[in-house]
């Protein structure tokens, strides 16, 4: 079975049978993490990584593994399920932060973006329940396209980043509709077991549109007692380090998974990053933003610009 994202391939083979890891992989929950990605048989064609299962009724577990090249590991699990076995999804996702990096990528986690009708797209970062998805539900609510939602893949060119891809799933508070009167004019196609909506959005949003321009970037703070929106530049050593934060969580092991997340990247790749951040921090000098309050009054400022 070969996984294919953003040029990147992830060969998972076994001795056991793999279709119950397959169907767990085809689920909207992958969809939510994973950045968009499809499933095929394998045909002997070269790959980036490759992952042997063995499909066990016990707990996750990585035996072996090796990086270079061709990244190696050897991992125990029974297949991937929602709520029961989810570390098999963000070990996935961890291995596929680092072949997107070798092809030229960045992800960044936390991140969601959207544009405008102009084509112009907003980066927004958020730590956990920080309001990005909130925004990103506003922003839908009020035309504006959905892009990524969770985990988005960009690329730095010499004069700007641009969004390529990303999850297209959304997960989203359903009080956030009620609070500032939204209505999304689309049915949920789920919720989760604690009561917030998914929205498949790879239904509804052409992926010829991308790559998008990204016109700025915001780290949101958001909470729904708060009035108004107040914001102020990031720039410095703070905008680096806030970069590096949310480039590097997956690939280092800082977003936990049981039993513990693995230490994917190197020197290399450490390197690499920090040149395209460094870029990064560079070119959205003046419109890179921190930005605090309720989540429609940021909304508003977001695209309001400067």
């Amino acid at each position: 079975m070969l996984l294919e994202s953003f040029g990147a391939k992830v060969l998972i083979e076994s001795s056991e049978d793999l279709s119950e890891v397959a169907s767990g992989l085809r689920g909207l929950f992958a969809r939510r993490y994973i950045p968009a990605f499809t499933i095929s048989e394998y045909s002997g064609s070269s790959y980036d990584a490759r992952i042997h299962w063995n499909v066990t009724s016990g707990e996750f577990k990585v035996n072996e593994y090796s990086l270079g090249d061709v990244d190696e590991f050897k991992i125990s699990s029974p297949p991937p399920r929602p709520y029961t076995c989810e570390s098999p999804y963000f070990f996935i996702l961890q291995v596929f932060s680092r072949q997107y990096l070798k092809k030229g990528y960045l992800m960044l986690t936390d991140a969601v973006s959207f544009a405008d009708s102009e084509g112009r797209a907003y980066l927004v970062l958020g730590y956990p329940h920080g309001g990005k998805s909130s925004i990103l539900t506003i922003a839908l609510a009020n035309g504006y396209l959905p892009l990524t939602t969770e985990n988005t893949i960009v690329r730095v060119t010499s004069k700007y980043l641009e969004v390529v891809g990303g999850t297209d799933v959304l997960v989203l508070d359903p009080y956030t509709l009620d609070k500032y009167r939204l209505n999304l004019r689309i049915e949920p196609d789920g919720t989760t077991r604690h009561g917030y909506l998914i929205v498949d959005l790879s239904k509804r949003v052409s992926k010829s549109l991308l790559p998008v321009k990204i016109r700025s970037i915001y780290v949101v703070h958001c909470s729904y007692s708060s009035i108004g929106a107040s914001k102020k530049l990031i720039k410095g050593r703070k905008a680096m380090k806030t970069l590096w934060q949310f480039a590097t969580s997956i690939i280092r092991g800082i977003d936990y998974y049981e039993p513990y997340p693995l230490y994917l990247s190197d020197d290399k790749l450490d390197e690499l990053q920090r040149r395209y951040l460094i870029r990064v921090s560079a070119i959205y000098e003046g419109k890179f933003y921190e930005i605090f309050g309720s989540h429609l009054d940021v909304f508003n400022e977001i695209v309001r610009g400067q």
